[in-house]
Formats: structure tokens, C-alpha cells, sequence
């Protein structure tokens, strides 16, 4: 897994990206505004590796690092935390380690590209063979500029539906974590965001191939099914889907069913570009059922939800929304 980490980082630092998209990372990153979340984002997203990092690994950070032009005069620059920083531009830009590792695929011949769907706005774009992908907000997609080899494979962080070009002799493969789907010319929706306990893949139309934990599971999975992945207990199911619940998103509305609060807002918070502020033991474990019409304002759905739910109420000052405890209740 090292040479793994050192090859990504290595092709980041010696490579170069789309200028547009690269530079929007390293604002991003670099930007003091939500440090704290972004820094425990990251940290999860480097543990996700599970790398152990040496000091050659440490030398090409560092050159990540310098590329970046990260200015290392700041109250707080800890070695640890320039490395989630680094170690994220690397991974968001060239994928995760475990993607080499699976599909043995040599992407150092074959420029990545990147398309980022910013959070309150949905995308569509055009692959290389002609397969179609619309993104949601939030959202990821890395892919190689000609796909070559034996098989198509894209890494997905959040969330996007597929419409595959067929062509039985090269599968196309979606990667996600530790979930893979593989289709030869179908309709899917995966759902794999970073901050979610689960990543569900969903078969509209066609026929496709889930495998879960690094294929330790696997599913075949025809039309109006769903396999869903439980990060925390490495467990997965199939089970029937709604698939005019799992397509809302692409049309511009809101279904939540069975979930938390937590994840309601989480959801919100990439639709409309927000952060919510709030004591995480206010909702508990809590599930709620919400559908909001396409269209509908942020104060609009939580006008809403704090009617329906109760306890609580509101305030949004610009892009933050903070939540408190209703002292009347």
C-alpha cells in the first residue's frame, strides 16, 4: 500500500492537472474559512488509505506540499496536518491507492481528469466512450482521458447516475471505497459520499455486477434493486428499490425516507452550498421521512422540518445555519 501512496502523490507533483479545477482544490484548501471541518474531512479521507507513511512518502508530500504553494508562516502548520492536506489533493486528483491496486490499471500513461460538481449545483458530462453521467452536489469524478485495457473504471466520491455505453469487451466499472459496480451497457445510481455510514448502489435499468468490502461480497443485481453497504459494520444487503426516490435528486427534489437527521442535513448542506452548526445529541438517532418539491427554498424545508420534528429551531446567517435546542419545548 506504501508504493501505492508514493505512486499517486508522485504522478500529483509531477503532473499537470486542468489549471481551472486544480486551482479551485488549492483555494479551497488553502482558504482559512471552515479549517476545522475541512481538517477533520481530510482526516478521514487519509485514514481511508490506510497507508503507513514513511519518510520517502513524507519527502513527496512535501513536494505536494511546496506545489501547492501552501504558505507555511500560519499559526498552525503540525507535519500531521500538512499531510492531510496534501495526501487529500493527491487522492481527490489521481484516486485512491486501492484503485491501482485492483485494477492494475496504468493510469501513469493515460492522463486523469477531474470534473467537480461544487456543492448546490448538479452537473452532466460525457465520458470518453460516450457514456453519460450526471453528478449531485458535492461530488467527485475521476477518469482517465482514453480509457484503455480491458476494462473502464472510474472513481466516484458522492454521488451520480449512470447511463452506460455498451461494450461487452471492455465493462465499465465504477469504484467507490470498497464498493465496485460493474456494467457492460446499463442505467445506475451510486450513492458513496465520505461522511455517510452507507454507499448504495442502484440498478434502474440493465443488469450489473456490486461487489462490497474489496469483493469479499458480491451481487448480481437486475432492475429495481438496490445492494446497500454499511461502512461501520462492513455488512450488505439487496433489497427492492424506489427508483423514483433514488432518481429525485436528478430532478431537482428532495426524498428522505427512514433516515436521520444527520443525513438530512448533510444533504442540505451540499444542495445549497451551507453549514449547519448544531449539538450532535439534539436528534439523536432519530429517522425521519421528508419529500420536498423541486424548487424549494433552504428556509422553506426547514420551516418545514422544524414544524414537523419540533424541538428546535433555526437561524442562518449568510452560508452558515445554525441550529439550537427550542427553549419553549
Amino acid at each position: 500500500m506504501k508504493n501505492y501512496i508514493q505512486r499517486i502523490i508522485r504522478l500529483f507533483a509531477a503532473s499537470d492537472p486542468d489549471k481551472k479545477v486544480t486551482g479551485e482544490i488549492h483555494q479551497w484548501l488553502l482558504d482559512q474559512e471552515h479549517t476545522e471541518e475541512k481538517e477533520t474531512a481530510l482526516h478521514d479521507l487519509w485514514n481511508e488509505t490506510e497507508g503507513k507513511v514513511d519518510q520517502t512518502t513524507w519527502d513527496s508530500l512535501a513536494s505536494v506540499y511546496t506545489k501547492v504553494g501552501a504558505n507555511s508562516g500560519g499559526r498552525h502548520q503540525p507535519r500531521i496536518r500538512f499531510a492531510y492536506y496534501a495526501a487529500a489533493i493527491a487522492l481527490l486528483i489521481v484516486s485512491v491507492s486501492v484503485t491501482f491496486q485492483m485494477t492494475k490499471q496504468h493510469f501513469t500513461e493515460t492522463p486523469l481528469i477531474e470534473n467537480i460538481t461544487p456543492d448546490g449545483r448538479l452537473s452532466t458530462l460525457r465520458l470518453p466512450d460516450g457514456s453519460i453521467v450526471e453528478t449531485n452536489s458535492g461530488s467527485i469524478l475521476l477518469y482517465p482521458e482514453k480509457f484503455k485495457g480491458e476494462t473502464r473504471t472510474v472513481y466516484l466520491i458522492g454521488e451520480a447516475n449512470f447511463k452506460v455505453k455498451k461494450n461487452t469487451g471492455q465493462p465499465f466499472i465504477v469504484r467507490s471505497g470498497t464498493m465496485a459496480v460493474t456494467a457492460l451497457g446499463t442505467e445506475f445510481n451510486v450513492a458513496a459520499y465520505p461522511e455517510e455510514n452507507e454507499m448504495i448502489a442502484t440498478l434502474i435499468h440493465g443488469k450489473i455486477k456490486v461487489e462490497c468490502d474489496n469483493g469479499k461480497e458480491s451481487y448480481i443485481v437486475t432492475p429495481g434493486q438496490q445492494v446497500t453497504y454499511h461502512k461501520s459494520t462492513g455488512k450488505s444487503k439487496l433489497a427492492e428499490a424506489n427508483i423514483e426516490d433514488v432518481t429525485a435528486w436528478q430532478k431537482g427534489m428532495y426524498v428522505f425516507r427512514g433516515v436521520t437527521m444527520s443525513a438530512i442535513l448533510n444533504e442540505l448542506e451540499r444542495r445549497y452550498a451551507v453549514t449547519f452548526q448544531y449539538n450532535a445529541n439534539l436528534f439523536n438517532d432519530d429517522k425521519f421521512n421528508f419529500r420536498f418539491r423541486e424548487k424549494s427554498t433552504l428556509e422553506d424545508i426547514l420551516n418545514i422540518m422544524q414544524e414537523v420534528v419540533g424541538g428546535f429551531n433555526h437561524e442562518l446567517k449568510g452560508n452558515i445555519c445554525y441550529i439550537k435546542r427550542d427553549a419553549k419545548k
